[in-house]
């Protein structure tokens, strides 16, 4: 078993439950913390990682999902209810699926719980009602959820609630597998804050209601706050130990503790023959369903801002930027223009004629219109026949490309939006049906353009090459 082990592969008809066994599994990685993780390296204080985030359900409930199903056989043939919003009911429905081919979990969730964690549970398969009142009562109330599930399976032989914070299959399942594996990995190791819950670990005083002998095998408790779990677990998956808010107030813990150590000068008691001081701390979960908390518990100054989140929204086709002869033949009505020339408008500037066309009459398609959005004093020396002129004063002909340069292009999508307005366009033009077609001077603000009169549901087009395109094409 130990070279199949190693290979780590699973196959045949039991290879699911094979692979959720701990039993018939590679040890999970224990990993040492780098030295700007690890405040006490020079006081030659290890720190180790346990990394329970690659157990199958990638969560350290895992084990005592296992545990308690393969303790309840029963189960396998009953609709399983149990009050939890995270990794323990998502792996008794992964493991009851696995061991028994049920299907039939449900979770019981408090109705104050984000809708991302709801869709989660949802993803897996699970059945999920929610209840009001307290999110996280106190065990021993006989008006909360726990007791509550608890008698529902009581008086109905249909229904198993494991009951973990009663099932002493439950922590024994680390006695099972998580304790053995640190004793074999490292034999020289050593062995919440209220109102502020970080998501897994009870708080302080829902502690005491618990019916396990935890207190026997705590020789010190740490209060952590959630800004610091928060902060400590994104730190450890940002140097590649990817885990959840639970195991950075873990982590936080511990450095509390050395801390203290240090300071009352005992760190020395915990050294082993070598005079080196190993430690370990569980990483129980994966970060991926609390990322909208980190947002909110950390300030801005922990993460790289992303620009254009609110600018340039709109969709882009290339079907809508016309090559400068496609667009002659559009404004010629959609037959092959013959020629194009240049002409003096009755102001005495030139203009574009297509295919002689009067200098101020408007495009040979009645329905197409010229938006031409450079600067008037360009536009009047050089335009194309029948073009209206609506300037950009963020458009000129020496300004960047929009899609080169962020100030630029959120200077002239704001700019078009309000300048593009489609009831200021219709008014304008006399029909809310135009086709417009969108001029500019090198083709690309004008392709911005379009985006946003296609959003307006406007039939809109570019030019590629703006301007001097369409100049090229009539000079040749």
């Amino acid at each position: 078993m130990e070279n199949s082990k190693y290979l780590n592969v699973y196959s045949g008809p039991t290879s699911l439950q094979k692979y959720f066994d701990p039993d018939e599994q590679p040890m999970l990685p224990l990993v040492e913390l780098p030295a700007n993780l690890n405040p006490f390296l020079s006081d030659n204080v290890h720190i180790f990682a346990k990394m329970l985030t690659a157990l199958p359900a990638q969560n350290v409930k895992a084990l005592p999902a296992l545990n308690m199903l393969q303790n309840a056989p029963t189960s396998a043939n009953k609709t399983i209810i149990e009050p939890s919003s995270g990794s323990t009911v998502i792996s008794l429905s992964l493991a009851s699926r696995v061991l028994y081919q049920n299907e039939n979990v449900c979770a019981y969730v408090t109705n104050k719980t984000e809708l991302a964690r709801l869709q989660t549970l949802r993803f897996f398969g699970l059945k999920v009602e929610l209840y009001g009142g307290p999110s996280q009562p106190e065990i021993s109330d006989t008006r909360g959820i726990i007791n509550k599930i608890r008698r529902m399976a009581e008086s109905d032989p249909n229904l198993y609630n494991p009951g973990q914070y009663e099932n002493e299959d439950n922590f024994k399942s680390h006695l099972r597998w998580t304790g053995p594996q640190l004793l074999q990995q490292l034999p020289n190791i050593v062995c919440n804050r209220v109102g502020d819950p970080v998501p897994g670990p009870r708080p302080a005083p829902l502690f005491e209601s618990i019916a396990f002998p935890w207190k026997k095998v705590a020789n010190a408790i740490e209060e952590v706050d959630s800004i610091q779990s928060y902060k400590l677990s994104m730190e450890l998956s940002r140097q590649g130990l990817i885990c959840g808010p639970s195991s950075g107030m873990a982590l936080q813990g511990l450095l509390s503790f050395l801390t203290k150590a240090k300071e009352e000068g005992r760190l020395e008691k915990y050294a082993d023959q070598q005079g080196q001081i190993s430690c370990v701390f569980p990483c129980c979960d994966l970060p991926y369903q609390y990322l909208d908390n980190y947002f909110k518990k950390l300030d801005d100054s922990n993460f790289h801002p992303i620009h254009l989140l609110t600018i340039d929204t709109h969709f882009y086709d290339p079907a809508w930027e016309l090559e400068p002869a496609d667009a002659l033949t559009m404004l010629h009505g959609g037959e092959k223009a013959r020629n194009c020339q240049k002409m003096t408008s009755n102001d005495g500037h030139e203009c574009l004629l297509v295919s002689g066309r009067g200098p101020d009459q408007t495009s040979p398609l009645a329905a197409v219109r010229i938006i031409d959005i450079r600067s008037a004093a360009d536009f009047a020396t050089h335009r194309l026949c029948g073009a209206i002129n609506l300037p950009f004063s963020s458009v000129s002909s020496t300004s960047m490309s929009p899609f080169e340069d962020i100030a630029v292009l959120e200077a002239q999508w704001k700019e078009g939006k309000k300048i593009l307005d489609k009831n200021k366009l219709t008014a304008l033009v006399g029909s809310e049906k135009s086709v417009m077609v969108v001029i500019c001077y090198n083709g690309e603000s004008a392709r911005m353009s379009t985006s946003i009169l296609r959003a307006q549901k406007i039939q809109a087009f570019s030019v590629k090459g703006g301007m001097p395109a369409m100049t090229r094409l009539m000079e040749h």
